[in-house]
């Protein structure tokens, strides 16, 4: 059956292109955008389609490139990795293992497209380590006239940071290469215990351990929504991973703890229940932003009965990550489908914006141009940089265009 409609992974977001076009490698990327130029069409291209914005949606060409996926090549002693934009995050672990080599983190979800994820600053937890978007050392990438520049970071530091993180604006990557690590194992620790135990030991955990994140339970019953161990209400379940050189599946580890390869400890299956909002704020104000929130959910409840998750990641250096320059605690909230949860999300988005919080581009947030002047110290200069490489604005689409220019 010919495909007409294109919906993303929570169903929350579905559009029907002009016509949908498949790309097999990077010459018929090449063609694809050449067509679309001629035509002055848009086009746009979706990785696992987990974004919960219409980051992708397109009244012109969807480009589907599913099997552009697979590493390329693996230079262990440079410590980087080429694959194709599709490969899942998953398809890294056992070419790079074999290597001696690792991710250097990762969030819960593995199948999200290694091009997505570094277009929308996609991450995880630890105060050292920043988002995908931050290991991005060079890429191909076509460009909105149909031509393939090939890039990299130490060579082009006027218009990499505009493509390090680039919510799919400046072009359609084809290959990208990460900067990775020396294999390692996780010492994985899940810890239950009130609110106020996490408050008292917050910089405990913060200093102690590679990884710290939790989940908040703004209700006897928020737990069951991911699926967790049960929770009482103003509890947290902590996550606390270590890297180890014990080898894994030690009989004498507690029943909360796990020692593993570093890619079998980090994913968690999450059912797509839910609808999610994601602020990153500066990480000194982390603990009053945290207590502060806790008390807006608490205001708003029964409609903000699901988990507060609260993670940490690095600064670096790409103009609009919301890492930019600053290192960050990352609060996220979420609504449940089939509720009128946006009174309370814009809720949310005032407190936390009103904070200095910048949004995951994946996630459902309110920016607009002025916002975008207003928090991102550089946005004028990525606008420039995304103008010079798609003058015809082939990769901007409605939902794009309210706050890119």
């Amino acid at each position: 059956m010919e495909r007409t409609v294109w919906t993303n992974w929570v169903g929350n977001q579905s559009f029907k292109p002009a016509r949908f076009e498949t790309a097999v490698d990077e010459a018929q990327v090449v063609d694809a955008v050449r067509r679309a130029h001629r035509e002055t069409q848009s086009i746009r291209t979706a990785g696992s389609g987990h974004s919960f914005t219409p980051i992708v949606a397109t009244k012109g060409v969807h480009l589907d490139m599913s099997s552009m996926r697979g590493v390329v090549s693996i230079d262990a002693e440079a410590r980087t990795v080429s694959a194709q934009s599709q490969t899942q995050i998953r398809d890294f672990y056992e070419p790079l293992w074999q290597a001696g080599l690792a991710l250097k983190n990762q969030g819960d979800i593995d199948t999200q497209a290694i091009a997505g994820a570094i277009a929308t600053s996609t991450h995880g937890s630890g105060t050292a380590f920043g988002s995908f978007s931050s290991t991005l050392v060079g890429c191909r990438i076509v460009d909105g006239e149909g031509r393939v520049r090939s890039l990299a970071r130490d060579l082009d530091p006027g218009s990499f940071p505009a493509i390090q993180c680039a919510i799919g604006t400046l072009g359609i990557m084809t290959e990208v290469t990460l900067a990775v690590m020396p294999a390692y194992h996780l010492h994985e620790t899940i810890l239950f215990m009130p609110a106020d135990e996490v408050i008292e030991r917050w910089e405990e955990f913060k200093s102690s351990y590679r990884h710290f994140s939790f989940f908040w339970m703004p209700t006897d019953h928020s737990s069951e929504l991911y699926g967790f161990a049960p929770a009482r209400a103003d509890d947290c379940m902590v996550k606390l991973y270590r890297e180890t050189q014990e080898a894994p599946g030690l009989p004498s580890l507690p029943g909360n703890e796990r020692i593993d390869r570093c890619y079998r400890i980090y994913p968690h299956e999450f059912e797509p229940n839910f609808h999610e909002l994601e602020y990153f704020l500066p990480a000194e104000d982390g603990l009053e932003v945290f207590k502060a929130h806790r008390e807006l959910m608490l205001r708003n409840l029964p409609i903000s009965m699901f988990p507060m998750e609260v993670r940490f990641v690095a600064a670096d250096e790409a103009w609009i990550s919301p890492n930019f320059q600053r290192d960050n605690i990352v609060i996220s909230v979420s609504g449940k489908p089939g509720t009128d949860y946006w009174p309370y999300l814009k809720l949310c988005d005032a407190h936390l914006f009103a904070a200095g919080g910048r949004p995951h581009w994946g996630k459902l947030h309110f920016m607009t141009a002025k916002r975008m002047s207003d928090a991102f110290p550089r946005y004028e200069d990525f606008c420039r940089v995304r103008r010079s490489f798609d003058p015809k604005d082939l990769f901007l689409n409605d939902h794009l265009k309210h706050f890119l220019q």
